[in-house]
């Protein structure tokens, strides 16, 4: 592969060889330093030490450069990155409409339908439900989520509550929600909710 920071590690990392071989072999501190006429003066000698040290710096900056870019071309040239990123993309505006189809369901069917700030408040005969739409399609449900959640249904009063979430959901997020009275929804459940004949059975409240 070419690679313009590899080259460039390369000849940092012959230079930096030499340098630091001729150190070893002309200072006055080596194996030589017994024959006067080989022995490079104290300049040369800090010169070739110094050499070797940035040359060996200079390497790996250039090696880390080549790493990153090598991991920029994976990323441009791989064509499962695009088509996640579309995937992820299609799934969140899917996501979008069946919620906003489950709205208009909802202010359809029941009494009254009104929007907080985190939430929705359900109203038919004299019951309510409070409604929880993840916005984030990539977010997972946590049991702290369906915690908060739980404790806006006794703020409000409410007996039930719902709680939709683009992704799958794990047993232990089940079953705290179980036991709070809260029923969960993710994104195949809710379109099989919306495109059912006979939605009037799965009534909510």
């Amino acid at each position: 592969m070419n690679n313009k920071w590899l080259i460039c590690s390369c000849i940092a990392t012959g230079v930096g060889i030499l340098a630091g071989a001729g150190y070893l072999m002309f200072s006055e501190y080596s194996v030589l330093s017994g024959y006067q006429d080989w022995v490079l003066s104290s300049f040369w000698s800090n010169l070739l030490l110094w050499t070797f040290v940035v040359m060996f710096l200079m390497a790996l900056v250039f090696n880390v450069l080549a790493f990153l870019e090598l991991e920029r071309q994976e990323d441009l040239l791989n064509p499962m990155a695009w088509l996640n990123e579309g995937k992820g993309a299609r799934s969140q505006q899917q996501y979008k409409y069946s919620t906003d189809l489950l709205l208009e369901h909802l202010q359809r069917d029941m009494d009254s339908l009104e929007r907080h700030d985190s939430h929705y408040l359900v109203r038919n005969r004299h019951q309510a439900l409070l409604v929880y739409i993840q916005q984030d399609a990539e977010e997972p449900l946590t049991v702290s989520l369906v915690r908060s959640v739980f404790q806006q249904m006794l703020m409000q009063n409410c007996q039930r509550g719902l709680i939709v979430s683009c992704q799958r959901i794990n047993s232990q997020v089940r079953l705290f929600a179980n036991e709070a009275g809260i029923e969960l929804f993710d994104h195949q459940k809710l379109k099989r909710y919306l495109s059912t004949e006979q939605s009037g059975q799965l009534a909510l409240i």
